[in-house]
């Protein structure tokens, strides 16, 4: 199982999310506001579930934020892929530009 779930009220995060499904056809995606979605991440260990972050669930793991987003892409073929290459980064540094742009996504 691999699923992604996104702020479905953030036109940028359901974009990003479909844009995904279309390049990878294996991918689901779940609204965080989904009863489903919370039960997952809640099955998942994740009790606070944050509105302003995307999760990537696959099979018994959850990466979120950046991570999240570097795992997505490792799923893509090139050139897009390139991009889960930049999750050598150190986290806080990633998850700092991630909460960054999350804070204006509304804007996009």
């Amino acid at each position: 199982m691999k699923v992604i779930i996104y702020d479905s009220e953030c036109k940028f995060c359901t974009r990003f999310s479909k844009w995904s499904q279309s390049n990878v056809k294996t991918l689901e995606i779940i609204s965080v506001r989904n009863k489903e979605a919370r039960k997952i991440l809640r099955d998942k260990g994740i009790k606070f579930i944050d509105l302003q972050t995307i999760y990537f669930v696959n099979d018994n793991e959850v990466w979120v934020r950046s991570k999240a987003i570097f795992e997505i892409f490792a799923h893509f073929t090139s050139p897009w892929r390139i991009i889960s290459f930049f999750s050598f980064l150190p986290t806080p540094f990633t998850d700092f530009w991630y909460k960054i742009f999350a804070k204006y996504r509304y804007k996009f």
